[in-house]
């Protein structure tokens, strides 16, 4: 396979560690972001040229999103168009429901399932705040064959038309790879903080709180029973008339 990796955080060791594994099953290059993209959804850089930074033999950089860089990767013919798109290891669980419309690493994936690839969004439950912490990423082998584990069961599984979304305990020592039955609401508790810069003039700041953990759901899996949640998320019903069907009925 020909396999494209990308995230919403730019170059990371968990971006490296999938792109290594990812070499174990075919053909793999990495496209990210050159700075911080994280809650960029699928946005599209529409308004402004973009450009491409050769890092390393097989690592680039572009000044847009995660979904530019399917766009860039299926498009541009700069490259082998990919069989599979992995997107991560993202810094920070993507849990929830509120995740999939929000997240950068799940918008690639969105944005892959358009074009017809098949995809994976694989995200780490993290309580530590600082990415460049190698620790935080847990013992880099035990990581690398995690990730070939996930990959090789969900392998059978690809599909054009619909996407895997993973996430990962912070605790990679004994997980368990389980189905979540249900997914929580919300992540987080948004917060509009005010503030005054030095002139007195007012701006705010947008973040949010954990918003608890909901007993059954895919953020309690990764949370407290320390397993690993794969959702399949289908775009059928997006694509094959039933919303149009249900509105004239």
């Amino acid at each position: 396979m020909k396999i494209l990796v990308t995230n919403d955080d730019g170059q990371t060791e968990g971006m490296r560690i999938l792109l290594e594994v990812a070499k174990k099953f075919g053909t793999a290059y990495a496209i990210v972001p050159n700075r911080q993209r994280s809650a960029v959804s699928t946005a599209l850089t529409l308004h402004k040229a973009i450009r491409l930074e050769k890092i390393d033999q097989d690592l680039f950089e572009i000044n847009g999103t995660p979904a530019d860089a399917v766009i860039f990767a299926t498009h541009s013919k700069e490259f082998d168009k990919p069989d599979l798109i992995l997107s991560g290891v993202n810094w920070g669980d993507n849990a929830a429901f509120s995740a999939l419309m929000s997240s950068g690493t799940v918008g690639a994936c969105w944005q892959s399932a358009l074009e017809g690839v098949p995809s994976i969004a694989i995200s780490m439950y993290q309580t530590r705040k600082d990415w460049r912490d190698r620790a935080g990423w847990g013992d880099p082998k035990k990581l690398k064959k995690l990730l070939m584990d996930i990959i090789k069961k969900l392998e059978p599984q690809l599909k054009p038309n619909s996407f895997f979304n993973v996430n990962l305990p912070d605790d990679i020592s004994a997980p368990k790879l389980v189905e979540a039955s249900s997914m929580q609401k919300l992540r987080y508790k948004t917060q509009v903080t005010k503030r005054f810069d030095p002139n007195g003039e007012p701006y705010f700041w947008i973040s949010g709180a954990n918003n608890g953990v909901e007993s059954g759901t895919d953020l309690y899996e990764i949370s407290v029973n320390k397993n690993v949640t794969i959702t399949e998320i289908p775009m059928t019903f997006f694509m094959d008339g039933k919303q149009d069907a249900s509105q004239e009925e």
